[in-house]
């Protein structure tokens, strides 16, 4: 008697543990809508939002910065690092350029442009100094680095002549034209 009380009531807990682990339609139906997202009702307001005005809504009274490229030397000195930046004006001015370049440390204190000239495409560039190292690599360094900033910047697709003091200033390395006009390289990580 003992054991058929123990079997029924084991028989009994079997019965309520495997309903209680039984889904039911119900159940399925519950977790099935709480795991479905609700539709969103169309709407503009999302493409709205993603506007520029929207984005920038309360800078109006900022100044745009014009951006700007500037290559500098390596730290071993045997090419170039493009990086960007922001001039302190909404326009690009060429002694800010040549500003931002001694604060690269690419240009040495106190060069200043004495003039600088655009002629459609083409551009003339005369410093008063461009570099007092003599060592050759730094020189190049240097003087890709402004043809490079000068050209990208101010879109000069027919080249940059470089003068200092008025002379004009060109290295064989970078092949110059006859009248010693210099040209972006592409190849500016790595000299040869």
């Amino acid at each position: 008697m003992m054991k058929r009380c123990i079997m029924l009531l084991a028989s009994a807990m079997m019965v309520l543990l495997l309903a209680a682990c039984t889904p039911t339609t119900e159940k399925n139906q519950e977790s099935q809508s709480q795991t479905e997202t609700p539709a969103m009702p169309p709407t503009t307001e999302a493409v709205v939002a993603d506007t520029p005005e929207k984005r920038n809504a309360g800078n109006e009274n900022l100044p745009s910065l014009a951006a700007v490229s500037v290559y500098r030397v390596s730290k071993n000195g045997d090419g170039l690092v493009q990086e960007m930046d922001n001039l302190e004006s909404e326009e690009l001015v060429d002694q800010a350029l040549v500003d931002l370049m001694i604060k690269y440390e690419i240009l040495e204190e106190g060069t200043e442009i004495i003039s600088f000239e655009l002629d459609e495409d083409k551009g003339t560039l005369n410093l008063n100094q461009l570099t007092s190292s003599e060592d050759e690599m730094r020189i190049r360094a240097v003087t890709e680095s402004v043809v490079n900033t000068f050209t990208e910047n101010f879109e000069l697709e027919s080249g940059l002549i470089l003068q200092i003091n008025g002379e004009v200033f060109s290295l064989e390395a970078m092949e110059p034209d006859e009248d010693g006009t210099m040209y972006y390289n592409a190849d500016y990580r790595k000299f040869e």
